[in-house]
């Protein structure tokens, strides 16, 4: 950001008027006020030249701010981070920020903001100059002194995980959180229309720094939240943890078929028990409130069979009827909940390495999924059992090797990111304050309240079949975004299945449609918040396609499709939603985690 001259000085070029002869009242006026007149212009010129030569001198200093801010960032974010070589970083940064903010805070700058015309510029230059120091003051410097040294070590006396490193990294984050919406509240009070381009540019440029900062925090500290609720950071936890099983999809990835109870406390981590989805009773409803909506659209599937619960594309709700399971079946009530599924696995695996079975097996990151959602049936055929005692063996193993931390534990908190974004990682929390830091991220799995930041749309799945096909299931959408009225724009999301099953495979029973000579599938289309459905087609029906119910449910129009179909066949289903008038950011589509992932081809309409 580059500061012109804000303020001119006078100079020999400058010609006072000449007053006019007049009465002797006149001249006698003259005779004073010209002296004090004079006097003030001189004094004038003086404080601009000062302000003037403060005003360089902090832009100069910005911009070596600047340049250690991205120099810093880009060793921060480096893969391996370059963590030793962070602090002569930091100490340049804080002292360019400090001597930048010391002229601001000036009885002749802040006088420079009264000015008329030009004093918009120098509280700009102020608000930016006291926000590079408190970044640096409050963020920066103790972000060096924690991320030199930062890691998960086990506690040789407890064997539990030392968690002062995660505790430090919790209250910089969350003062991080104050700083950054606190300084990005004041930027958006500038007057751009009252500063000069320069500085309006870097304004401009500043806002938008602030913005994705402010962007990137609440993962962060959700994922901070996460990491410290498994390991008990706030004292003795009850921490379930729920593996879905994509292969008989449902909203969120699948049933929560193998389940592990653990006891966490300040950092030491127990397996208390571990059970199958077939250790709950079926067919007898958990005493869970759930919308009139969510029912009409899940059925009584939704409350009386324990893979049911992940339904609805809402892990709280799916926190809820697993935790009833537990309580009403084992008298114990989980503190918090987690969910993964093997497509969440892979992401973990990349970083711990291969893991091997009890049995000999070994699972990495390319065979985790088609192992344990596809393999293990032909290996297993009958099911039961011995297909849930090799998925516990599995689970327990996969988790043993994450909680062993001898990996690089800067890899892995990407992975878990990119797997939360892929919407394979979920958590919820019974206490509110944790509950609170997973609000507007990924990890608390639910759609968006509004559609400010982006218009997000759902695609969701749930077999019927009784099966274990979603290994070969097939899915494409197709969305256009309609704008061609800007505040009420709609959306049609157009949905393609299909089965592909290679043709001299034999399926085993359990595997195949246990109901069903086809299979069947139930589709979810979830539209705008606050919109409304306009309109609901069948084009391709495949063997058999019905529609309906058509519900608001999660304050968003939701259509539901039953399709039915055999090997090979295809079907397509397709929803319009109107938008209600208001601000829609970009569109965004988020569907169930597929084995086979849901290609997406996102469309504009063509207006007139």
């Amino acid at each position: 950001m580059t500061l012109p001259d804000l303020l001119r000085v006078p100079d020999e070029s400058d010609e006072l008027p000449e007053p006019k002869p007049k009465r002797r009242t006149a001249r006698i006026v003259h005779a004073i006020v010209w002296p004090l007149l004079a006097l003030i212009i001189i004094g004038g010129g003086i404080a601009a030249w000062v302000l003037y030569n403060d005003a360089m001198s902090v832009r100069d200093d910005l911009e070596e701010a600047s340049a250690a801010v991205a120099e810093f960032q880009t060793l921060a974010t480096a893969q391996p981070p370059a963590f030793d070589q962070l602090q002569p970083i930091a100490d340049r940064l804080a002292a360019s920020a400090g001597r930048a903010v010391e002229p601001t805070t000036q009885p002749l700058w802040r006088i420079g903001e009264a000015i008329p015309v030009v004093g918009e510029n120098f509280r700009a230059v102020r608000v930016i100059a006291e926000g590079v120091d408190e970044i640096s003051s409050e963020i920066v410097d103790p972000a060096v002194v924690v991320l030199a040294d930062f890691g998960l070590r086990r506690d040789e006396a407890t064997g539990g995980f030392d968690l002062a490193p995660l505790r430090e990294a919790s209250e910089i984050a969350t003062t991080a959180d104050r700083v950054v919406t606190d300084l990005h509240e004041q930027v958006r009070s500038i007057d751009t229309d009252a500063t000069i381009g320069q500085v309006s540019t870097g304004v401009v440029q500043f806002d938008e720094m602030l913005g994705k900062a402010e962007a990137a925090i609440p993962p962060l500290n959700s994922a901070l939240a996460g990491v410290g609720a498994l390991l008990g950071v706030n004292g003795p936890k009850t921490v379930l943890i729920a593996f879905l099983n994509n292969a008989e999809a449902a909203a969120l990835g699948g049933g929560p078929a193998a389940q592990i109870l653990l006891q966490v406390d300040n950092g030491k981590v127990d397996v208390v028990r571990q059970v199958s989805s077939s250790d709950f009773p079926l067919r007898t409803p958990v005493d869970v409130a759930v919308d009139d909506s969510a029912m009409q659209l899940y059925n009584d599937i939704f409350l009386n069979q324990p893979n049911g619960a992940t339904s609805r594309p809402d892990f709280p709700t799916a926190a809820q009827l697993i935790s009833a399971n537990w309580q009403r079946t084992l008298g114990i009530t989980p503190n918090e909940i987690a969910s993964i599924d093997p497509i969440g696995l892979s992401y973990l695996l990349k970083v711990t390495g291969p893991v091997t079975l009890p049995d000999g097996d070994q699972v990495t990151s390319d065979n985790v999924v088609s192992k344990l959602l596809n393999e293990a049936y032909f290996r297993f055929p009958e099911g039961g059992a011995e297909s849930d005692a090799y998925f516990s063996a599995a689970a327990s193993a996969i988790f043993a090797r994450v909680m062993s931390a001898d990996y690089d534990v800067w890899a892995m908190a990407d992975a878990v990111v990119d797997a939360a974004n892929h919407g394979s990682l979920m958590m919820w929390s019974g206490d509110p304050a944790t509950q609170a830091l997973f609000e507007g991220t990924r990890l608390q799995g639910v759609l968006p309240q509004t559609n400010e930041a982006a218009t997000v749309l759902g695609v969701y799945f749930r077999d019927r079949s009784a099966s274990k096909i979603d290994y070969y299931l097939r899915t494409e959408a197709t969305v256009t975004t309609n704008t061609c009225t800007p505040d009420a724009p709609s959306y049609t999301v157009e949905m393609r299945l299909r089965f592909d099953i290679p043709a001299k495979l034999e399926l085993p029973r359990y595997v195949d449609s246990e109901i069903y000579d086809f299979y069947r599938t139930e589709v979810f289309l979830y539209g705008p918040v606050g919109g409304a459905t306009t309109a609901v087609e069948v084009p391709e029906p495949g063997l058999e396609t019905t529609t309906g119910p058509s519900v608001v449910d999660l304050g968003r129009p939701a259509e539901k499709f039953t399709v039915d179909l055999e090997n090979g066949q295809s079907a397509v289903v397709r929803a319009t939603f109107a938008g209600a008038p208001g601000e829609y950011g970009p569109t965004e589509v988020r569907t169930t985690p597929m084995i086979n992932a849901t290609a997406v081809t996102m469309a504009e309409a063509t207006c007139g």
